[in-house]
């Protein structure tokens, strides 16, 4: 089982600045909701690499088993976008997993110059075998909130990603 990792609190004194040195407009941080979004993105994220037979899977690796094997088979494009990371790095990523046989690529019948990215059996079953150690963290996470607090906040989620849809600008990329 995961074990939480206890991060040190910040500074409670603050350092003075140069005398040349005037801060008009400073962020308080602990307000500022990007910050925080970053924040608890750190201490959610696995640190480390997990072993798959001689394969060390790591967050980003994790992400894309995890988000294949929820979603089914998708392109490099779609992962990446999904994912948040640029398509190279994306690439990569599935290179080394194609290397150590957890996903493959295959032809789309619809498109042939489409690639369909996909767990093999072995993905799968290392998907298995990583799931319930990460689903238990992220319950031992959830536990310090009360079954409201859960709602109120996969709500407020909910409520972010629609603002952030609805701004959402397609872009041709032949423009």
């Amino acid at each position: 089982m995961a074990k939480l990792v206890k991060f040190p609190d910040p500074p409670q004194r603050f350092r003075r600045f140069p005398k040349d040195v005037e801060i008009r407009n400073a962020l308080d941080l602990q307000n500022y909701l990007p910050y925080r979004a970053f924040m608890l993105t750190l201490n959610l994220a696995y640190r480390g690499k997990m072993k798959i037979d001689n394969a060390d899977i790591s967050v980003r690796d994790w992400r894309i088993l995890s988000f294949l094997a929820s979603t089914g088979p998708h392109t490099n494009r779609e992962i990446a976008d999904a994912m948040g990371m640029d398509s190279a790095t994306i690439s990569r990523a599935v290179q080394y997993l194609k290397s150590h046989g957890l996903i493959e690529a295959r032809r789309s019948k619809r498109d042939r110059r489409m690639l369909l990215i996909m767990l093999t059996q072995k993905g799968a079953d290392a998907h298995d075998l990583i799931a319930p150690e990460r689903k238990n963290f992220s319950e031992e996470v959830e536990s310090c909130l009360t079954e409201e607090e859960r709602k109120a906040l996969y709500n407020a989620f909910d409520k972010i990603d629609a603002f952030f849809s609805a701004r959402r600008i397609e872009h041709d990329e032949w423009e």
